[in-house]
């Protein structure tokens, strides 16, 4: 998630998470974020043949809204955490073929997903012919593991995960290190080193493996901006912020970040990575 220009501010959390109300979320996230939903929406090369889609972590419905007009047949399962993005994302899918769209408010690796629904003939619960997820992904770090592993049991034999996460790369590491650098004296032991979620298209490649999915594509995107430091404070704010715990007014913490980033209109390079790919359960 990303932005390319200055956007909203942020504001309060939403169920425990850090992120601000879904309406600023949507201003905050700007065109990367429909650019990647729209790419992820087009990665599955035969969208006709999907009946059943899951959208792991719809959020505000960027990627819902995209897979409504890319999967002509399917009957889609929008998945969030948050009460909020889900009221967001309902009004956005709004129109002809809304009645395509099941919205479920849930975490993908909650004990409790589809608990309510019958077993199919397999005894395996309910299954999808595809899942989607954008920028979703990265927040179930460390539990990747138990990520891919409950992909391959959602999917159907043949079923695929067309995705977009946070991505690693040399430039994203440099650009990582210099923002904890500067900023690290004001987070004192709260700062979270995004880095740690972000993955290499060789990571994706062998968590995959590891849980019985079979890679047919993987690729990496990486975009630079310059920004103003107050931009990519209100930015870095909005998409989670430094703080895990207690964070300070919205006001405050952005005046607090540009202000060791250079000053607020102090300008710097910012380095944006998502690592892209198509995954399959073998049949």
């Amino acid at each position: 998630m990303t932005r390319d220009a200055p956007g909203e501010p942020a504001t309060a959390t939403v169920q425990r998470h850090r992120w601000h109300t879904a309406a600023s979320y949507d201003q905050a996230t700007g065109r990367i974020q429909r650019r990647n939903a729209a790419l992820v929406a087009r990665l599955h090369p035969e969208p006709a043949t999907v009946r059943r889609a899951l959208d792991i972590g719809c959020g505000t419905g960027a990627l819902t809204e995209e897979l409504l007009g890319t999967l002509p047949a399917a009957r889609i399962t929008a998945l969030d955490v948050s009460a909020d993005m889900l009221a967001r994302a309902r009004t956005r899918a709004a129109g002809p073929h809304a009645h395509r769209v099941e919205f479920q408010l849930g975490s993908f690796l909650g004990p409790q997903l589809f608990h309510s629904r019958p077993a199919n003939a397999t005894g395996t619960g309910e299954q999808f012919d595809a899942a989607f997820s954008n920028a979703a992904l990265h927040w179930m770090y460390p539990r990747y593991d138990d990520c891919f592993t409950r992909v391959h049991r959602l999917l159907v034999p043949g079923g695929l995960l067309c995705m977009a996460s946070a991505g690693r790369s040399a430039a994203t590491d440099a650009f990582d290190r210099r923002v904890r650098a500067a900023t690290e004296h004001v987070t004192p032991g709260t700062g979270e080193d995004f880095t740690q979620r972000r993955m290499t298209a060789d990571e994706v490649t062998a968590v995959a493996r590891r849980n019985r999915l079979e890679v047919d594509d993987v690729f990496l995107v990486e975009r630079r901006y310059v920004v103003s430091a107050a931009a990519y404070a209100t930015w870095w704010l909005a998409s989670g912020g430094p703080w895990q715990t207690d964070p300070p007014q919205q006001e405050h913490a952005v005046e607090l970040l540009a202000g060791v980033l250079g000053g607020p209109e102090a300008e710097l390079e910012m380095v944006h990575a998502s690592v892209f790919a198509v995954l399959r359960r073998p049949k």
